[in-house]
């Protein structure tokens, strides 16, 4: 045993040197602020979320310098502490995205970003910011010359905030703006202010407004927004399509209005907006109904998704009408509704790429039928998304695609044939001619029996029921009066 007991010794000494190494790395990383990982030299990230930190750090590490001039450089604050955003230092690169996303964010100083010549992005989403917290100050750039200048942002994100409204000098160094995000803020008026800073927001593109409990929008609340191509309206409190989206019906391409108590879209709620391409309306529980010409106005609609509104029951099969003969839609979306039936000329359904149809009470009848085979809107269904009926009993639970319903004459493509070719002597069978002949003789024979019928009630009205004439004597002459 005591051989091998310095061979032993040297061997515990070395474990206790490796574990308090190893412990002593562990510490040393937890004590780093952040995580860089390059890809290359266009292409860094740092990753400085989840570590408890409640201030912006005065300086980057070294490694962020590796970055080049023309890089791209993406930092993240997600989920931390950070109550008060100080001025950022410098960051490389020509294109920078910072996120400051689910913090504590009250306040942000003056010239915050202002080091940063090439931030495009700014998440500043799920904080506490208010409207008076926001000002122009804030997103100056570098003073020169006696002036300041801009910063080069591009996508602004400030949804989950508690903004109520806008200062209408917020975007006076931000020129280049074309993305904002204001969605699940407490705004419910877009007041004067408001509309103003939104108003000088002149390359906006995007907008997103949705949850902020609005339910009227000016009518010069985007005067000036003549590149505005997308917006969102959902879970707001409109009950009719804002009119004063006509004035930016050149430019706008989507719009979102998902969860409003609309009861029904009609000829007036899509006027103007003949440059849309997308449009969703979907959970509406008001929604019952889509009246005559409501999509007429959209002249270069291609998707639509009208889904998920419990109480939709009817579309009027006028509801494209003008459209047809210059037909643009590919996709159409109808799933999740309280619809029934549908017109077989609500639209050339052989002319659509997609259509969704599930999550209907389907009545499986001949219009059903004639849309889903003749005019093969079954080729269009997803692969998983084929629509059951609903009734009739005897047809509850199957595919739409599998019935057939041969008492349905539409369907029958043969008589289609025929009556295209016009008629002729050719296509009557004896049969055809016998029942004409028989029926013929049967309208001659009642006529006959009612001519005779006539007749006869005729004659006893004139010799039984109709009264004698009155005969008129000379008292004077008659002797029986003497």
């Amino acid at each position: 045993m005591k051989m091998y007991f310095p061979t032993t010794c040297k061997v515990l000494m070395i474990l206790c040197v490796l574990v308090s190494s190893s412990r002593a790395l562990e510490a040393d990383a937890e004590n780093v602020p952040c995580d860089i990982t390059i890809q290359d030299s266009s292409n860094l990230t740092l990753n400085c979320s989840r570590r408890n930190i409640d201030e912006i750090p005065e300086k980057w590490p070294e490694r962020i310098n590796s970055v080049d001039k023309d890089g791209h450089v993406l930092i993240t604050f997600f989920n931390n502490t950070i109550s008060n955003v100080s001025q950022v230092p410098a960051v490389p690169g020509k294109r920078v995205a910072i996120s400051f996303k689910s913090n504590e964010i009250v306040d942000i100083e003056d010239d915050a970003f202002s080091n940063i010549e090439g931030l495009v992005y700014l998440d500043l989403s799920n904080n506490y910011i208010s409207g008076e917290v926001l000002r122009s100050e804030i997103f100056q750039g570098r003073y020169k010359n006696g002036t300041y200048g801009n910063i080069a942002l591009e996508t602004l994100n400030l949804g989950h905030n508690d903004i109520h409204s806008l200062d209408r000098y917020l975007f006076q160094y931000t020129p280049n703006l074309t993305r904002l995000y204001l969605n699940n803020n407490p705004i419910e008026i877009l007041d004067h202010v408001t509309i103003l800073a939104l108003a000088s927001a002149t390359n906006l593109q995007v907008l997103d407004l949705a949850k902020t409990d609005i339910d009227n929008i000016p009518l010069d609340a985007f005067k000036g927004l003549t590149k505005l191509q997308q917006i969102d309206l959902s879970d707001n409190r409109f009950v009719t399509v804002p009119e004063s989206l006509s004035l930016v019906g050149a430019s706008l391409k989507y719009l979102t209005f998902n969860n409003n108590p609309i009861a029904e879209l009609n000829d007036d709620s899509f006027v103007g907006l003949t440059n849309l391409i997308e449009l969703e309306v979907g959970e509406n529980d008001y929604l019952d109904e889509v009246k005559r010409s409501t999509f007429s106005p959209l002249k270069n609609l291609r998707v639509l998704h009208l889904c998920h509104n419990r109480n939709l029951r009817y579309i009027s099969h006028n509801a494209f009408r003008g459209l047809k003969d210059k037909w643009t839609l590919k996709e159409v979306y109808l799933d999740d509704n309280y619809l029934s039936e549908l017109s077989t000329d609500l639209m050339p359904w052989n002319k659509l790429e997609i259509l969704g149809m599930t999550g209907n009470n389907w009545l499986c009848n001949c219009d059903l039928a004639n849309i889903v085979t003749k005019q093969e809107a079954g080729t269009k269904f997803q692969i998983g998304e084929i629509p059951y009926c609903a009734a009739p009993m005897r047809l509850s639970g199957a595919y739409i695609t599998n019935i057939t319903l041969s008492y349905c004459p539409t369907l029958d493509s043969t008589s289609a044939v025929n009556k295209s070719r016009g008629f002729t002597l050719s296509n009557l069978k004896p049969k055809h001619v016998l029942y004409s002949i028989l029926g013929v003789a049967l309208v001659a024979c009642l006529g006959m029996l009612l001519g005779l019928l006539v007749n006869a009630m005729k004659s006893c009205y004139n010799n039984k029921i109709r009264s004698q004439p009155i005969r008129y004597i000379n008292i004077n002459s008659d002797t029986s009066y003497a």
